[in-house]
């Protein structure tokens, strides 16, 4: 870990309880000079603050075990979370301290203010120090200097994420036969960490990388393999006094299931309402733009091998739909070709950029995500969930190998981790890895970051053709 990260892990320490005491400050200046409740009494601002400084400690016990000063590095989404959870825990343990000590003079309804503030002075406070860290590295202050190891189609999809982002600078990109020149490459150009992103090429030499970063205290990483994305999920028991490795189930099963399925019926009904006039907007730009149905309905193969109609706003030319009563033999002629000779994807799946057979308006809709508003319904009825994997079409999934079929072990989805990790930019390996890792790892709170992240990437148009 870089000298700057561990400084900026511990400057977070006094800033959040600085920004905790700015909280009582706040709430107390709010609870003084805007009567929403009428006062009575309160006590001096010294007072309060007596009691903030007692009660730090307890603050920072519940941000350490909250873990928000981990040197892991968490997501922005995520680190609120851990900071919401913390607060609010905080705040917990003073309305019991204050209820069992009997500390009548303080203010409850200052409580509930700072219980609000808090959080977004905590968060506010993680904001600066995370701006002032970026911030330093237009100087390569805290920058990491990155050797990749690889040339597979995961490797650039690493490279093009490591190209734009500021705390990494890419030194060089090597291949296996680099491996014995490590020494020399450090020299020449020193670097802090290696990225394998071939994991194929050998546990001799990923072992023998390894032992060069142990040996210069560089940092190693490397991008899993399929069997180990598939084994991630594992749990270590005994049986006899023997350990044994068992190989965990889905959390998806039994009470998630349940509880996912409840989730996305209340949400795709919500997102009905909400989305409704924009829907009919959209509806009418279709319809106003080209001849043919509104909506489009292609055969999709779901949760088990099910199959059922997918929905969405069409975006193409009605002749060269292909699916339930739409263009026939033209559109299947016309996707063949296309297939054949532009083909911008790897693996069963196609994607193309500049689709010859869309309309102008199909072409808005693909670019803003719009056209697939409709599957909200695909989601109410059941067939579909808010988060998951995307539903393969029958000739895709008869071209999937036995690893490939997991994507089919839980509800398609109107948006997933490749979604928010590239869209239609990642490779089909780096997409199997990615669902494969939704299954494993499915919790409410992954599908919320998803959800929030999937916003984002619609606003950016990032990876949408």
């Amino acid at each position: 870990m870089k000298r700057s990260e561990l400084f900026f892990t511990f400057l977070q320490i006094p800033l959040d309880l600085v920004m905790v005491v700015l909280s009582f400050v706040i709430a107390y200046w709010l609870r003084t000079f805007f009567e929403f409740v009428p006062i009575i009494y309160v006590e001096p601002l010294k007072n309060y603050l007596q009691f903030v400084v007692i009660t730090l400690p307890i603050w920072f016990s519940v941000f350490i075990f909250a873990g928000l000063y981990s040197l892991k590095t968490y997501s922005r989404l995520n680190e609120f979370g851990k900071i919401f959870v913390a607060v609010s825990a905080a705040v917990a343990i003073l309305l019991a301290w204050l209820f069992l000590s009997r500390t009548f003079f303080f203010s409850r309804l200052i409580i509930i203010y700072v219980w609000l503030i808090a959080i977004l002075m905590v968060t506010l406070g993680r904001i600066l120090s995370h701006f002032l860290q970026k911030f330093l590295y237009r100087w390569g202050i805290g920058v990491h200097r990155v050797i990749i190891l690889g040339g597979n189609s995961s490797s650039r999809f690493i490279i093009s994420e490591i190209q734009k982002n500021r705390a990494f600078r890419l030194v060089r990109i090597i291949d296996e036969n680099a491996i014995d020149k490590l020494t020399k490459i450090h020299e020449r150009h020193p670097f802090d960490e290696i990225i394998i992103a071939n994991p194929h090429i050998g546990s001799a030499k990923i072992s023998q990388v390894l032992e060069f970063c142990r040996l210069n205290q560089l940092g190693f990483k490397m991008t899993p393999d399929l069997f180990l994305v598939r084994s991630s999920h594992i749990d270590i028991k005994t049986l006899a006094g023997v350990p044994m490795i068992e190989f965990k189930r889905t959390p998806l099963d039994g009470w998630g299931r349940i509880i996912k399925r409840l989730v996305d019926m209340f949400g795709a009904f919500l997102l009905l309402i909400i989305l409704s006039p924009i829907m009919f907007l959209v509806a009418l730009g279709v319809k106003l733009t080209s001849n043919g149905s509104i909506i489009f309905r292609q055969e999709r193969i779901g949760f088990e091998h099910k199959q059922f109609w997918f929905l969405k706003f069409r975006s193409m030319k009605a002749e060269f739909c292909t699916g339930q009563n739409y263009g026939g033999k033209k559109a299947e002629t016309v996707l063949k070709k296309l297939k054949t000779k532009r083909n911008e994807a790897d693996g069963p799946v196609f994607k193309i950029r500049d689709d010859p057979r869309l309309t102008s308006f199909g072409k808005f809709i693909r670019k803003t995500s719009l056209d697939e508003l409709p599957q909200f319904w695909n989601v109410l009825k059941g067939q579909m969930s808010l988060v998951g994997p995307r539903p393969p079409l029958p000739e895709e999934v008869a071209r999937y190998n036995k690893f490939q079929r997991r994507r089919l072990g839980v509800k398609p989805g109107i948006t997933g981790l490749w979604q928010v990790s590239g869209r239609s930019d990642i490779s089909f390996d780096e997409w199997v890895r990615l669902d494969a890792y939704y299954i494993e790892h499915w919790s409410l709170w992954l599908d919320f970051q998803i959800i929030l992240k999937t916003i984002w990437v619609v606003l950016k148009g990032r990876g949408a053709y």
